[in-house]
């Protein structure tokens, strides 16, 4: 039935219906980019990822949009370089660790209100994305800082992510930088697929949750680079073969750590990256 002006700002947008066939093959990239721009454009509501497997490379989410990934259903990044591009309006410096890249599959640039949410699952053969020895290009044909990022946030505001699975990325899972208001509850991570697969890896946000999440990674599993400040972390399960909590660069203070589980931890549990001008203040473990 055609929309009722009633219902804007709360409808639900099913990327079947923008032509996504989710089949595991076909590239979904432009259906599920239409349905965030109709949702968008609208005032906002659901997105709807429904059961199948929904190929996609780099996609932009946007203000008021709730991306929902059904029980069934698995946004699987392609492992083909060509689906992915560089997000040109997020700079590689002015911050600390900006310069490892901005590629991502999902990404935000000066958005509010973002919402992703589960239980589905994103998946992004990471494995593709690396070189089978030096010097010999990966079968994505993308490696090193043009790897994708699961989820990317550039000045964004009031993110949610929730009851998700993130498997197998390319490089770090969640990046957000310079953001606020970010909350992050009930994600499963496994990525141990690459080098450099980060679980979290905050750069100077504000106003920060973590809970309940379980993190298995290669490599840093919450990192908060930069000025990282008022940030709460609870009930956790932490796993690496690196570092869990990892500081570098800024003016980081106000972080209150408790009830998580460190197992399995290859490298430090903490490390502090002390550069000139590098304040650590206020944290409780």
């Amino acid at each position: 039935p055609e929309p009722s002006p009633a219902d804007l700002g709360a409808r639900v947008y099913n990327i079947r219906n923008y032509g996504a066939k989710g089949d595991g093959k076909t590239i979904d990239t432009a259906a599920l980019q239409a349905a965030i721009d109709a949702c968008n454009k609208d005032g906002g509501g659901i997105v709807l990822v429904p059961a199948g497997t929904f190929v996609i490379g780099t996609t932009e989410l946007k203000s008021n949009v709730t991306l929902y990934i059904a029980p069934d259903g698995t946004l699987l990044g392609s492992a083909d370089g060509k689906q992915y591009h560089a997000v040109d309006a997020i700079p590689l410096s002015g911050d600390t660790t900006l310069r490892d890249g901005n590629w991502a599959l999902l990404f935000a640039v000066k958005q509010k209100n973002i919402r992703v949410e589960g239980p589905g699952t994103i998946n992004g053969q990471g494995a593709q994305f690396r070189s089978p020895q030096r010097g010999v290009m990966a079968p994505s044909g993308l490696r090193g800082p043009q790897r994708p990022y699961f989820v990317l946030l550039y000045q964004c505001e009031d993110v949610t992510m929730r009851n998700l699975s993130l498997i197998d990325c390319a490089f770090h899972c969640i990046r957000p930088v310079e953001s606020k208001r970010l909350h992050m509850e009930n994600i499963y991570i496994h990525s141990r697929v690459n080098s450099n697969n980060d679980g979290f890896h905050f750069i100077s946000c504000e106003y920060a949750t973590v809970s309940n999440c379980v993190v298995l990674c290669g490599d840093d599993a919450c990192a908060m680079f930069g000025s990282c400040r008022n940030f709460t972390i609870t009930n956790c399960f932490f796993s690496t073969r690196w570092s869990v909590f990892r500081f570098g660069g800024g003016h980081a203070g106000n972080i209150a750590v408790s009830n998580c589980v460190l197992s399995v931890v290859d490298g430090c549990p903490f490390k502090f990256q002390g550069d000139p001008g590098s304040l650590f203040e206020n944290m409780s473990f």
